[in-house]
């Protein structure tokens, strides 16, 4: 079990952080059932070197924070190739990122509210599917 009175420290400190911490902390209280395609890995280890790349951390800092997330063991949604069929079909519809459009389909797969913090995504996602932009996120008692 990972601790929630030190997980607030491995997020990166930047605008809605402290959504991010409430998001962080209902996942570790078990209050949020966070599910993400597995590509979610790479974007957290990209966004980890960037700031790495950028200097705001060390690589070590950057290795901790990257085991901690791994042993977050997150809910993966499995994608088949119809679910890959389909990211494509709607990037290219939308003028949208495959990376952005994986977290849409993966939504829409699973009947799921998705969840970001990217204002262009939000607009372009909630015309189809629940959406909730990071800034809205209340939490829930």
């Amino acid at each position: 079990m990972i601790d929630a009175s030190v997980a607030s420290r491995f997020l990166l400190t930047e605008d809605l952080s402290d959504k991010a911490e409430l998001i962080l902390k209902g996942l570790l209280n078990e209050t949020l059932d966070l599910k993400a395609p597995p590509l979610i890995t790479y974007e957290v280890g990209n966004t980890l070197w960037k700031a790495v790349k950028r200097g705001y951390i060390s690589l070590n800092e950057a290795e901790k924070r990257f085991k901690y997330f791994l042993r977050l063991k997150l809910n993966t949604i499995e994608l088949n190739i119809q679910d890959h069929k389909e990211i494509l079909e709607w990037s290219i519809k939308n003028d949208a990122t495959y990376y952005d459009s994986t977290y849409v389909i993966s939504s829409k797969k699973i009947g799921a509210t998705l969840l970001t913090a990217d204002d262009t995504l939000h607009k372009k996602a909630s015309r189809e599917i629940p959406t909730l932009h990071l800034k809205n996120y209340k939490e829930s008692r």
